[in-house]
């Protein structure tokens, strides 16, 4: 057998799990009758559920805006921070808004300089301007001096944007 046929071989068996990957998918998306509570139990499940859970969530969004806390909750983390965020912005923005809005405002009182930095980087990859802006308000004024970078590091680089939305 030459090369060129294993590597043939080798892609439509990668094809085929693919291809049966996308019909599970499907099926568990139709056919669970707690769809909500199995993702929300993923979530918070072994590195594999977890990202089965968030790529489930990034293909079919219509159980984000149910589990907005715990994606939210990922998106402070560095693992799975960019998965959550992907997630996350597959939601209609008008569902998870303000929803999304709450969520920070609860956060931040006992946020860390790092908690601060991932938020507003949740909010610009979701274009949540006036949030972010929010954010950085109270990021400006904290005690924390890492926090005020945080603030002065995203006016910098963001507030063309909500000056825009004003």
């Amino acid at each position: 057998m030459t090369s060129e046929t294993d590597d043939r071989q080798l892609w439509a068996a990668l094809v085929s799990a693919e291809q049966e990957r996308a019909r599970r998918r499907v099926d568990f998306y139709r056919d669970a009758r707690s769809r909500a509570e199995m993702l929300g139990q993923a979530l918070n499940g072994s590195a594999w559920d977890r990202g089965t859970a968030l790529d489930f969530l990034r293909a079919l969004p219509d159980d984000v805006p149910t589990l907005l806390d715990r994606l939210v909750d990922h998106a402070l983390t560095h693992t799975w921070a960019l998965e959550a965020r992907q997630a996350i912005a597959q939601a209609p923005r008008e569902q998870i808004q303000p929803q999304l809005r709450s969520i920070v405002a609860a956060l931040l009182p006992a946020a860390e300089d790092d908690e601060y930095r991932r938020l507003a980087e949740l909010l610009v990859h979701l274009e949540h301007w006036s949030t972010l802006h929010e954010l950085v308000q109270q990021a400006m004024t904290h005690d924390d001096p890492d926090i005020r970078e945080v603030g002065e590091d995203f006016t910098e680089w963001y507030s063309p944007m909500w000056v825009r939305q004003a």
